[in-house]
């Protein structure tokens, strides 16, 4: 447990099979730690173990297990550094920062290279390259800026209205401009079935356009 300790306390209590080999782990043992109870899944869809007793939370744990887990052995500070691998996106992005009502049906995330996991509650869109202003670390988790989920999720042709609701909360919490949101939806307005991109950009603001 010394050699897990300084992963799992950057993790959430959490660590992969992988990075307790890493830490000098054997599998033997990792195995003596799960069976006595010292150690316990996660979430049954990873392979992924948190220290029995450290606190849970139900909401954002399996988001946190399946980022883990499409690591591997690589640890919670090598991920982190530079250009993330895997960076949480669209609904759940959204989801964990508390923006909006949209239901994250799976685990969204960008990653550098393809993936597979091997599930089916998880949904990766390769990106080989995520400018440095479209991410940022949120509750430990690369994630999606504000006004780069915004963009992701008419980029998915998302509800119009599930959108806006996302816009109205990033705007009464202070995490999006008004300006920003003009330059954002302009692309998508016509795809939304609008002309005029300022009206589009007012109505998911919820404000009236101007006749």
């Amino acid at each position: 447990m010394a050699a897990l300790s300084p992963t799992m306390s950057a993790q959430w209590g959490m660590i992969t099979p992988g990075q307790a080999r890493e830490a000098g782990v054997s599998r033997q043992d990792f195995k003596r730690l799960v069976d006595d109870g010292t150690l316990m899944a996660a979430d049954q869809a990873t392979q992924v173990y948190r220290l029995s007793g450290a606190p849970e939370d139900p909401e954002r744990d399996p988001l946190r297990a399946a980022w883990l887990q499409l690591g591997g052995a690589k640890s919670w500070h090598e991920r982190t550094t530079g250009t993330p691998d895997a960076v949480v996106s669209h609904r759940s992005a959204a989801h964990l920062r508390g923006l909006g009502d949209l239901i994250p049906h799976d685990h969204e995330f960008y990653t550098a290279k393809r993936l597979r996991p091997r599930r089916t509650d998880v949904k990766i869109r390769v990106r080989s390259h995520l400018a440095p202003s479209g991410w940022e670390l949120w509750d430990g988790l690369p994630t999606r800026t504000v006004p780069a989920i915004v963009e992701d999720l008419l980029a998915d042709g998302e509800d119009e209205s599930a959108v806006a609701q996302v816009v109205r909360d990033a705007l009464s919490l202070g995490l999006l401009h008004r300006d920003a949101l003009t330059s954002i939806a302009a692309p998508h307005a016509a795809a939304y079935g609008h002309t005029d991109p300022e009206v589009f950009a007012r109505l998911l603001t919820g404000e009236r356009p101007t006749q």
